[in-house]
């Protein structure tokens, strides 16, 4: 398999990246949901935040030092990433949002990209 293949995939490195680490974030719950369905919906939020400290935190471990203060900027960017997260979230569930009423289509089911924040 070529290597450019599979560069194009999440790997170490991209999740590094606040691109990745929020790609991740925004990914984990709505698959949960999909998989799960609407009942999964008001944990959304919580799983999302816990993705983003989780990997936030890893990240974190790798850094040297063995000071307190690098773990609250490690927690405070696993904020930053929830945030980038909800921001993607809430920008690409409007848009899905505005293509279903444009076709008017209502359905009990929800889009793979919808709004944690009902």
């Amino acid at each position: 398999m070529d290597n450019r293949t599979l560069s194009a995939l999440f790997t170490k490195e991209s999740l590094l990246s606040l691109q990745g680490a929020a790609a991740a974030t925004l990914l984990v719950p709505n698959v949960l949901t999909y998989l799960i369905g609407g009942s999964f919906r008001p944990y959304e939020k919580w799983v999302a935040l816990g993705v983003a400290v989780l990997i936030s935190l890893l990240i974190t471990r790798k850094v040297p030092g063995k000071g307190w203060s690098k773990w609250i900027v490690g927690l405070l960017n696993g904020l930053v990433i929830f945030w980038s997260a909800v921001g993607m979230t809430e920008m690409f569930g409007y848009a899905a949002r505005q293509s279903l009423s444009e076709a008017g289509q209502v359905s009990g089911k929800l889009p793979f990209f919808h709004s944690w924040y009902p």
